[in-house]
């Protein structure tokens, strides 16, 4: 392919053989000149167009997913002109922690490019697709590409670069409970919170004996049968289950000090797991962390609910957690109480356990909250109220680690 220069030295040339051919009277050299600088203008009204309605887009057949997931991504080539490219080239960048299987990539710093080649006809439509696996969680983006193209003499190029970006969200890793080494009845103890409203036909607790004025619909005749007196089924009320995940992201004594990735990636994978645990249960999900998405500058706060997206807004808030915190826990934490439900249970999820969180978890239990703590470090926690739960799951995160089950690769 012709740089500018020898694009402009060609088209002088033809031109000075055509002032040669006219001056000399030479038919054979205007002739040459004449055809040469045609070609030639020709050639270059075709790389003027050559990109004009071409469109490349990129869909994932599942833009959430959860790590080592498979999912489809195809490329979509459109020429919506009546004029044929005899060559297209595109580069798309793509974001380290993505694996695109049998894709040609070319390795850069952070980043690496999708190559790809190929000609097509007038008002054609090609596709490529592949297949994506990501093995760790966040929120990447594809993209921007580049295209290049140009005459069918390859005498000229155009480029053109396509801004925009198509990105897939992978979340935490989500593992059941009891491989975390939580027991298997109440792993989160007696989960409690808020003041009973009504009773939840979708959580039976159990059957009592028939009261005057209870609804017939409430009768359990087989209970009633074995029993020979009426007896009547009881609900758990629909607000007494709520559970507020308190995600403490510190992973070393000092900020100045960096981070722990696999301190980090062992407390987020348990809160997400818990929140897997609470939502399937239906109870009343909240989140409260000192960490901020990435595309946010404050600390994370969902409030509680038992809406259908709720789980799905947690992990979307725990993928793009970052690794540095906005701050300590400790003064987070007893600002954000205040608005807490009466009598919640918070699932703490920490690899550190500071003096000053110690002391603010003890005045929350104090306040008839419900506190369980989940250790995902090594380290021990101290100065906790002996009366709270303490779980140090960091062995068996371990574990899951040296299995492949937890690590980020």
């Amino acid at each position: 392919m012709f740089s500018q220069f020898w694009q402009d030295f060609w088209i002088l040339l033809f031109a000075v053989l055509i002032l040669v051919g006219v001056f000399a009277g030479k038919a054979a050299v205007l002739a040459f000149g004449v055809m040469g600088l045609s070609v030639g203008g020709i050639a270059l009204m075709w790389n003027r167009i050559a990109l004009e309605r071409v469109e490349y887009v990129r869909r994932f057949s599942r833009q959430r997913v959860f790590i080592d997931e498979e999912v489809t991504v195809t490329m979509t080539l459109e020429n919506r002109k009546p004029v044929p490219l005899g060559r297209i080239k595109i580069e798309d960048e793509i974001p380290d922690g993505i694996e695109i299987e049998e894709a040609d990539l070319i390795a850069g710093p952070n980043v690496r490019t999708l190559r790809l080649h190929t000609s097509v006809a007038w008002y054609e439509r090609i596709r490529w697709s592949y297949r994506v696996k990501a093995h760790r969680r966040g929120l990447y983006y594809l993209g921007p590409s580049r295209m290049e193209s140009g005459d069918l003499f390859g005498f000229f190029a155009s480029r053109r670069t396509v801004s925009e970006q198509d990105y897939i969200l992978v979340y935490p890793r989500v593992v059941p409970l009891d491989d975390l080494g939580l027991p298997a009845s109440r792993p989160l103890g007696e989960v409690r919170g808020g003041m009973t409203i009504f009773p939840d036909p979708s959580r039976p607790a159990g059957v009592r004996e028939y009261q005057r004025g209870d609804p017939l619909k409430l009768i359990d005749w087989k209970a009633s049968a074995k029993a020979r007196r009426l007896q009547a089924r009881t609900f758990d009320p629909s607000s007494s289950n709520t559970i507020v995940l308190v995600v403490a992201i510190e992973t070393t004594e000092r900020s100045w000090e960096g981070y722990s990735p696999t301190n980090l990636e062992r407390v987020i994978s348990a809160a997400a797991s818990v929140a897997a645990y609470a939502a399937e249960r239906q109870y009343s999900l909240g989140l409260f962390s000192n960490g901020a998405a990435i595309l946010s500058d404050r600390p994370m706060r969902i409030g509680p609910s038992r809406s259908v997206d709720q789980l799905t807004m947690i992990l979307e808030a725990l993928a793009t957690i970052r690794p540095l915190g906005m701050g300590a826990m400790a003064p987070q934490l007893a600002e954000h109480a205040r608005s807490l439900p009466m009598g919640a249970t918070l699932v703490v999820v920490a690899s550190l356990m500071p003096p000053d969180l110690a002391d603010t978890i003890s005045t929350l239990l104090m306040r008839g909250h419900g506190i369980v703590i989940l250790n995902a470090g090594d380290e021990e926690f101290e100065g906790l109220p002996t009366e709270v739960p303490l779980h140090n799951i960091g062995r068996y995160l371990e574990g899951l680690e040296f299995a492949g089950d937890l690590r980020q690769r």
